[in-house]
């Protein structure tokens, strides 16, 4: 009887576990409107919870990514995992060049998303961690602002 109670317990326990909203993602006329949906619309988590089915729901775009790009560092250090952002980024530089629509202003707005998600990426750390993460987030942006890339 022991057993059996407890894995009733058990089971019932999951029953409360909240599961995360999917999204359905809108279809839109234009791919253009698709990246900005993508890029700016969606908050960091969405977007990285979500990526796989926003891949199948607009598969016409580019969704291929090298990582962060960043020399002797790479995606990820002990106080961050700036993987996602990247991908994120990389997504809005390719299509938003691929569609013909890049200027300094549209660089400079996917920029300060990718800091927007470097940053949301650090919010889950502890404290020490979270600081260090900040500030290896500020390293990429500026790195990014400087190189163009």
């Amino acid at each position: 009887m022991g057993i059996l109670l407890t894995s009733l317990v058990a089971v019932t326990s999951l029953l409360t576990v909240h599961i995360p909203h999917r999204i359905t993602p809108p279809v839109f006329e234009s791919p253009i409107e698709a990246v900005s949906y993508v890029m700016f619309d969606l908050d960091f988590k969405t977007f990285t919870r979500e990526k796989f089915s926003l891949k199948r729901a607009y598969p016409h775009l580019d969704w291929t990514t090298d990582g962060c790009s960043a020399p002797v560092v790479g995606n990820e250090g002990r106080s961050f995992n700036f993987t996602q952002a990247c991908v994120r980024h990389d997504f809005g530089y390719r299509n938003i060049k691929r569609l013909g629509q890049f200027t300094d202003a549209t660089r400079e707005k996917i920029d300060e998303q990718f800091h927007r998600d470097l940053e949301s990426s650090c919010a889950t750390q502890v404290r020490t961690r979270k600081i260090r993460c900040l500030m290896w987030a500020d390293t990429f942006y500026v790195a990014v602002r400087a190189t163009g890339g």
